[in-house]
């Protein structure tokens, strides 16, 4: 994202993930606080990947956050959800990189908009590695959704993978 810019608002973003606030999340001014806006934003781009079939905690090839960033742009006051905006800006070889923006529940501009870069990396080396294919296949049909306009809605973010590990 660049200073010029034009503002964006959800038609911007392929996917919307609604996450739940909790009252912790706020300052004693009824603001969130900066480091849940990065939360927020990885619970977005985590539901995506969720979607995608990767296992982080058993698949050969994993995401590792490279670079993250965040601007703020006006207050979150109290709500019990926002809505958080993710699409992606670049699909590398071995990278993407999502744009992510916190919307409160009934505004269509952004509370604050960020970015959120991933390297994928064998696990057992930690070098980057190619994208596992049904990852890249999955992050392609969100460029695409979003170049014809489409919008999808995750009413509840999905951190985990929902099958138990073989360590487990």
């Amino acid at each position: 994202m660049s200073e010029s810019q034009p503002e964006t608002s959800r038609e911007h973003y392929a996917l919307l993930v609604r996450v739940t606030t909790r009252w912790s999340d706020y300052d004693m001014l009824g603001h969130l606080n900066n480091v849940e806006y990065y939360r927020y934003f990885e619970s977005a781009v985590l539901t995506l990947l969720h979607e995608t079939g990767l296992d982080w905690r058993s698949d050969p090839v994993i995401p590792f956050a490279a670079e993250n960033g965040c601007r703020f742009l006006q207050p979150v006051a109290v709500s019990g959800h926002v809505d958080v905006g993710v699409r992606i800006t670049k699909l590398g070889t071995s990278s993407v990189r999502y744009e992510v923006a916190i919307f409160m529940p009934t505004q269509d501009t952004p509370s604050a908009e960020g970015f959120f870069v991933h390297v994928f990396v064998n696990r057992k080396t930690g070098r980057p590695t190619p994208l596992p294919e049904p990852v890249r296949l999955h992050f392609a049909q969100q460029v695409n959704a979003l170049t014809r306009g489409e919008l999808r809605r995750v009413e509840h973010a999905q951190l985990l993978p929902t099958t138990p590990s073989a360590d487990a």
